[in-house]
Order: structure tokens, then sequence, then C-alpha cells
């Protein structure tokens, strides 16, 4: 297993560096499950409510080495505490069996016990990732799709017959998260809009902004994970709807709509997501 912090690389014999990890590495199964419970009053039992995942712990140990001595083992403790020092920290993982995955986390705490050796120092590492989801970083694992305005196809009754105009539809688009795991995407609207509503037809969930209007150009971002709304770069949560929710990807096909009050629109959605996993 190949381990890298913000670029820097543990447990690669072929890196150059001595930095090595021991196994097992706890934290990369299923994440802390929250979960509330309670007692009934008068009688037996008792009764567990909604369950969500926690924040997810990783710990590492492992040892510095070097053949250039003292200066080789300092220059690596510099080097991992640099890496774990930064204020988020992607952590990437590549398997045995050539799996890579992504993981967004913080320092907890680093540990480097001096030792009398000069050429060995053991440490402990322990990191924190507030997103309890793993998500692949293999090539495919970042993924776009583009959902254009869903209108009606046909002619306009009644009919003016001549000439008869025929209007070509737009259909939903369908989004396959191959994840084991809900996926919050990243929305983008280009263009002119009014009132736009982005919808997951699959679980019935849908984002409106009522009121807004856009001109050519503008740019909407709507982050389903991080709960923010930019207009050009700035806020325009007042526009969301009490009705709106943050949707995900659901594990599976995903039929993603996008209407607006006006049929001259030309908003595109480009929706950007990651499949994600429970564990490793």
């Amino acid at each position: 297993m190949i381990v890298t912090l913000n670029g820097l690389t543990l447990n690669d014999p072929n890196s150059g560096l001595g930095i090595y990890l021991d196994e097992p590495i706890d934290g990369l199964g299923l994440a802390p499950i929250r979960t509330s419970t309670g007692t009934y009053s008068g009688r037996d039992g008792g009764y567990v409510g909604a369950q969500f995942y926690g924040m997810r712990l990783i710990t590492f140990t492992g040892s510095l080495f070097s053949s250039a001595g003292a200066a080789g083992v300092e220059a690596n403790r510099r080097a991992l505490i640099a890496a774990a020092s930064a204020s988020a920290i992607a952590l990437t993982i590549v398997t045995k069996a050539g799996n890579s995955y992504l993981i967004n986390c913080y320092i907890d705490s680093l540990d480097i016990p001096v030792r009398k050796s000069i050429n060995y120092a053991p440490f402990k590492l322990t990191l924190i990732a507030p997103d309890p989801t793993i998500y692949d970083n293999s090539t495919g694992g970042a993924n776009t799709a583009t959902v254009n305005l869903s209108i009606g196809g046909g002619v306009t009754w009644p009919i003016a017959w001549t000439p008869v105009v025929w209007a070509p539809g737009a259909q939903p688009t369908t989004i396959n998260n191959t994840g084991t795991v809900p996926t919050y995407p990243v929305i983008t609207l280009t263009n002119q809009m009014s009132s736009p509503m982005i919808m997951n037809k699959t679980t019935g969930q849908f984002f409106t902004l009522s009121g807004l209007t856009t001109a050519a150009g503008d740019i909407v971002v709507i982050d389903m994970k991080n709960r923010t709304v930019l207009l050009n770069g700035g806020s325009i949560l007042p526009y969301m709807t009490s009705a709106s929710t943050w949707w995900s990807l659901v594990p599976g096909n995903n039929s993603v709509a996008l209407s607006t009050n006006n049929s001259t629109d030309t908003v595109v959605a480009t929706v950007s997501y990651r499949t994600g996993y429970q564990g490793i």
C-alpha cells in the first residue's frame, strides 16, 4: 500500500524516502456510526433514532529510516511534519491491487519520539476526515454530466397550419453513481436563467432558486456537500426556497432534470461528482 500526504509519498521503496508504515492501518473500514438512542419510560425496551456516519479517524504508525544517519532522519522528520501540518490534507491511497482512493483530512496529532538510534525514528500520525466517504481517485473516478433544459416536444396548439413546426424535446439526463454511498455533486449553471430548478427525479428532491434571473455568461455554482450557492463568486443563498433540499446522487441511476420559468432561457447545467465508498 502506497500512501501520499499532500504529495509526500510514504511506504514506497522506489520513492527514495525512508518513510514506511506498519500494518494494519486503522480507520479505513466503515466509518463510526452516530446513533440517537433512548429508553422507554414505564415499560421494557427503548428506541433507536436515525443513524448517520460520523467523522473518520485514520491512524498511521511507522518509521523513518535513512542511511545518511541523523541528517537523513531529520530531513524525513521535517518533510513529514510539513506535509501533515497543512490546513487541509489530500490523503491518497493506492492498494496492492492497484485501486486508488482519496480522503480529505486534517491533522489530529503527530508524534515522532527521539530515539538513541541516529538512523531510525518511529512515528504515529492521526488524521481526522470530516467527510467519512472514501472517494475513487482512479481514472474515471471524477465525473461530469451535462443536463440541458427539460422541455416538451411536439407542436404548438392550436396549430397554425402554415407552416407546422415540430419542436424537439429535451429529456432528463441519467447519471450513474457507481459507488456504494450517496455522493453530493457540485452543479454549475451557466448563461441566462429564470428561477432555475435542478431536480433528482429518482429521489424526488429538488433545488430551486426562486426569483433569480441571470444574463448570458453568468455562472451559478451549487455545492450540495458544503451547502453553498454562488453567482459569479457571490452568495445568493436567500434565493433558495424553503422546500429545496441539498440532494445527493444515490448509488445506481439518477434521473436529473433542469427547468426554468422562461422558455427563452439558455442555461446549461454541468453536474460534477466523484464516486465514493464506505470503506476500503
